[in-house]
């Protein structure tokens, strides 16, 4: 019988008696055939043995391979975040014989001399990015920001100035007749709804009332 810890232990056959930290001390990462990762990891589920296999998930649009902007704009997909690569909690590396007799699986991945595995700390920051990388285009750079805050990466100040809305800034319309095309903000009323001047060849539209939610920001 089987007993599900969670999502960072996976399962644990209880006959075996052994004693599972809810949290892994060490994460090594496992080289796997790339394009068989979801393959690699059914074959874990079957033998009761824990890892993660990073995935994110877009929406691409009917018909082309563009993203879309919003969930019911397109088709679900589904892909590896780090294709052929498997994060490994350090108590099933005792079972490293069994893991790699899996077909498709390689071995664990070395750096030499450099460390070859991820604390739980990394691991988090991983989860996260994971995460950050699910949402749609346009959220995805303040919550990156936001992330980078977290762990010190960049202060509050540069993040803010990173991901302000303000006049002249350059954004992309994200919903509408004008989806996908830059443009300029050229006012920001009271209600935060703006108005922007949307580039289009040698002419120019203005198109009034955007939300936050409709318009991208871009570097």
């Amino acid at each position: 019988m089987n007993y599900e810890i969670g999502q960072f232990v996976g399962y644990v056959t209880a006959s075996e008696l052994q004693s599972v930290p809810a949290v892994p001390r060490t994460w090594s990462i496992l080289q796997v055939m790339p394009g068989r990762d979801a393959k690699v990891m059914k074959a874990f589920r079957e033998r009761c043995i824990s890892g993660w296999s990073p995935t994110v998930v877009s929406f691409i649009k009917r018909g082309t391979r563009d993203l879309a902007r919003k969930p019911h704009l397109g088709r679900r997909v589904e892909k590896p975040f780090l294709p052929g690569l498997i994060f490994l909690p350090e108590f099933e590396l005792r079972r490293m014989g069994e893991i790699r007799s899996i077909p498709d699986v390689d071995n664990l991945l070395d750096f030499g001399k450099l460390r070859s595995w991820l604390y739980p700390s990394e691991m988090q920051f991983v989860r996260e990015i994971v995460a950050i990388e699910s949402m749609l285009p346009s959220r995805r750079k303040p919550a990156l920001m936001q992330l980078f805050v977290k762990y010190g990466f960049v202060t509050e100040a540069v993040a803010e100035e990173e991901t302000s809305l303000k006049v002249g800034r350059e954004v992309r319309v994200a919903d509408g007749l004008f989806s996908g095309f830059l443009a300029l903000i050229e006012r920001i009323d009271s209600s935060g709804r703006l108005s922007v001047y949307v580039k289009d060849g040698k002419r120019g539209v203005k198109v009034n009332g955007l939300t936050e939610t409709q318009i991208e920001l871009i570097d």
